[in-house]
């Protein structure tokens, strides 16, 4: 039998498990599905839910210049031959 959860339930579940539901344990899935059917709050919250998780996707934060050289010769390693660390071109 299946559970009904609540929207708070819901969006803890989006929170912990994320939008895409096709990646969720079916017991829960099948219960977001029954919300989903009825609730338009409910699919708000999975429509933010998902455009985030996308805008996570596309950010591509870059390290400052030179922050690997100082983090190495912070931690007092001897310093790796060029050809083993991958510099970001650019």
């Amino acid at each position: 039998m299946t559970r009904t959860i609540t929207l708070e339930e819901f969006v803890d579940l989006l929170d912990r498990l994320g939008g895409v539901l096709t990646d969720w344990p079916s017991e829960y899935r099948i219960s977001a599905d029954a919300l989903l059917a009825q609730s338009s709050e409910a699919r708000q919250a999975l429509a933010e839910a998902t455009e985030m998780e996308a805008l996570l996707r596309k950010a591509q934060p870059k390290a400052p210049s030179g922050l690997i050289d100082r983090i190495l010769a912070a931690s007092g390693a001897p310093a790796p031959s060029s050809s083993r660390i991958k510099r970001p071109v650019g």
